[in-house]
């Protein structure tokens, strides 16, 4: 089994029990409205993530390369910025801890702008280097 194939199962297998624990929450009570809206960008980002997934196995069927030179380095540098980019939005989260209700709040928050982050980084980085 290819490695594109076994990320493209893994990430339908996580959002599957993603989807499972949002629907078991909801039976247990009702969902505050910026919590239901941060799982459903949560759940809107995993499902981006399985179409890239399955994209990258479509290529790599077609014959053509997955990773070239080109794209580690795009990878590494959007990689870079990312997670420095991140730990200062997770220390601005800390020190505006009393704007929030709940811990968890906080960490849905940082989970979906470390991956948005991630994701806009990326996006930069491609264009930048396309330019050059």
């Amino acid at each position: 089994m290819s490695k594109a194939r076994v990320e493209l199962v893994v990430l339908v297998a996580l959002l599957f029990l993603y989807s499972l624990g949002i629907f078991l929450y909801w039976n247990l009570g009702e969902i505050p409205i910026l919590m239901l809206f941060l799982y459903w960008l949560i759940g809107t980002l995993a499902l981006i993530s399985i179409f890239m997934a399955y994209k990258k196995m479509k290529e790599e069927k077609e014959g053509q390369p997955v990773d070239d030179e080109f794209t580690l380095q795009i990878k590494y540098k959007s990689g870079y910025y990312a997670y420095i980019y991140s730990l200062y939005m997770w220390l601005f989260l800390f020190l505006g801890r009393s704007f929030f209700q709940d811990i968890e709040t906080i960490v849905g928050i940082g989970v979906l702008m470390s991956g948005l982050i991630g994701y806009v980084c990326k996006m930069y980085i491609k264009r930048h280097n396309y330019e050059k």
